[in-house]
């Protein structure tokens, strides 16, 4: 088998293979295809089936063109569903795989055609609203950041983000490239066209074609499945998430990373990896997560082959190169907006959005009356990620293989630990791991001072490592509801469809924590909260020991309650984030 030849730029062929000793690299095209390579072109074949008939049946009185198409690329799918386990040999079976990802192509943009047009919500979240608005305010020479539109909501029919303030998400909070492609078309296509959802959707494309060129050739059908197999990637690209535009980016980025600045040099490879990182990061704050723990991998790769000086030479130019191309996308919005750039692009870190999310957070939102602290949720989160990319710095042979998968756990703790965190960029988990040689993880530098060459120490530093984690985490569970709540009474609408209805509340507070707090309120009687409600009467704020009476109205109509449990009241305050909650006594 040959070693790995190809460098970053010229993509590696499947004879070159990228993992030395491994039964994942390409075979001879002439040999018969593995069991392993034909049951995943077989799942990348049956990824595509999920909500293909649902679509065709959607499409049954809707557009001709689409129904046909459809029609068309569900007996295509059947042919190749044949061909996957009757073709002899490899370089046929590749060929099915590049027709299955055709296929898959043509079948995303049957669904982005369905899903858009003029009597169909341009989007369905707020992401690429905000992206549509701030290009609009770029190509009409206006301001991107620190503009304010509150009145986007009912314009786009779309849900906002909640904050702790009462307020919501009502400006741009995100590195501006998926603006920059977006301000040429937006005063072009018609309205009803989701610009931002055309190049989100583009960049999952490009993003799959990588894939399938990069990876070895058995692992390539992970590509359309990555990709095109899970539902839920049409509906982000369809709406524009700015994130989407950082995966094609930072596919190139980790794509054999290992091999990165090989000999002290960059070449025109390290230097096209750089650039794509550097505009990854100019796309979405995801992307900083990464970069630390890309750049202490390339350190400590080059550290292994290379003395100190030269690994760290060779390190800082690619970071160099990258720091220059988000600067080249982002100086001059610093220039013209001034602090508001700042202020916009750290919004996601700083805004204080209200709790959501599959985490611990879920213990004060569901289990108990609420927390005193849930900035700490955050903090936990923080010390996660440091601890994990010290444990990185400390084992990087163990854990270099998870090198793209490192970051997210974090977010596991904090308090909007949604799945989009996790989820979105996981192709470039695969990519970073499948074109590594297995022999260049083992060959990373490792600091091994006097203590940490002891076994006992070495089993008991993840758990040290994690200990900050756990204190804040604890803490934040743990702390007391700053709030005494007591609903007084309740006004109820008209059933609707037999279930119960809220349309007015009155509530008793009495602030028992040492800050003053101002608080909001919202109603759930699910996973989202309902802020929906007006303060008709009460105090702005409670100071330590005070309380107050309030009397809530809500702005539309009434509220169902829930029919699966209680409806709760939510009480929140910012600064210090605090939650506290009852259930409402409906019926």
């Amino acid at each position: 088998m040959s070693g790995m030849t190809a460098t970053r730029l010229r993509l590696p062929s499947p004879r070159t293979g990228t993992r030395s000793a491994s039964p994942l690299d390409g075979e001879a095209d002439d040999r018969p295809p593995s069991l392993l390579h034909r049951g995943l072109a077989l799942l990348a074949l049956l990824s595509l089936f999920q909500g293909t008939a649902a679509a065709l049946r959607a499409q049954a009185l809707g557009s001709r063109v689409l129904l046909l198409l459809l029609i068309l690329l569900y007996g295509v799918m059947l042919l190749l569903a044949v061909l996957t386990f009757t073709v002899r040999r490899q370089r046929s079976l590749r060929r099915v795989d590049l027709a299955v990802l055709a296929v898959a192509v043509l079948r995303f943009a049957e669904f982005f055609a369905a899903s858009a047009g003029r009597h169909t919500a341009v989007y369905q979240d707020d992401e690429g609203a905000l992206v549509t608005l701030a290009a609009h305010a770029l190509a009409g020479g206006g301001h991107v950041y620190g503009v304010h539109w509150p009145d986007f909501a009912r314009q786009f029919q779309i849900s906002t983000t909640p904050l702790m303030n009462g307020g919501y998400a009502d400006s741009y909070g995100y590195p501006p490239l998926s603006v920059l492609l977006s301000a040429p078309l937006v005063r072009v296509l018609p309205a009803w066209v989701p610009v931002a959802g055309l190049f989100s959707s583009g960049a999952v494309v490009l993003a799959a074609v990588l894939m399938f060129r990069l990876l070895p050739v058995r692992l390539r059908p992970a590509a359309t499945v990555l990709c095109f197999g899970f539902n839920y990637l049409l509906f982000y690209a369809r709406n524009g998430y700015p994130v989407l535009l950082a995966l094609p980016l930072l596919i190139i980025a980790v794509n054999q990373w290992t091999r990165t600045g090989t000999r002290g040099r960059l070449g025109r490879p390290g230097v096209v990896s750089a650039v794509c990182l550097g505009l990854a990061a100019s796309a979405h704050q995801l992307t900083w997560f990464l970069v630390p723990f890309l750049l202490a991998g390339m350190l400590l790769a080059r550290r292994g082959e290379l003395d100190r000086p030269a690994a760290l030479r060779v390190t800082a130019r690619y970071a160099a190169l990258a720091l220059g191309a988000f600067l080249l996308v982002n100086l001059p919005f610093a220039v013209r907006d001034g602090a508001a750039w700042a202020g916009g692009v750290f919004s996601v870190l700083t805004q204080h959005a209200t709790p959501q999310g599959l985490g611990p957070v879920d213990i004060s939102y569901y289990l108990t009356s609420g927390s005193g602290d849930l900035g700490m949720y955050s903090t936990a989160a923080l010390a996660l990620l440091v601890g994990t990319f010290v444990a990185f710095l400390l084992f990087p042979r163990r854990l270099a293989p998870a090198l793209a998968v490192l970051p997210w756990p974090a977010f596991y703790l904090s308090t909007r630990s949604t799945e989009t965190y996790f989820v979105l960029l996981a192709p470039v988990w695969l990519v970073a791991y499948a074109t590594c040689r297995s022999t260049d993880f083992d060959r990373l530098w490792q600091w091994r001072p006097r203590p940490l060459r002891d076994r006992r120490v070495r089993l008991a530093l993840p758990a040290l490592l994690a200990l900050p984690a756990l204190a804040c985490l604890l803490a934040a569970v743990c702390s007391p509801v700053p709030l005494e709540l007591r609903v007084t009474a309740l006004t109820e609408g008209a059933p609707r469809d037999g279930v119960p209805t809220v349309a007015g509340i009155r509530v008793d507070l009495r602030n028992v924590s040492g800050h003053p707090l101002t608080p909001t309120f919202a109603v759930s009687n699910d996973s989202w909260l309902d802020t929906g409600w007006t303060v008709q009467a009460g105090p702005r704020m409670l100071a330590p020991g005070q309380s107050g009476s309030y009397r809530l109205q809500h702005r539309r109509v009434p509220m169902e309650a829930s029919t699966k449990g209680h409806t709760y009241l939510r009480v929140l305050s910012d600064d210090p984030q605090t939650l506290t909650s009852a259930a409402l006594p409906i019926g």
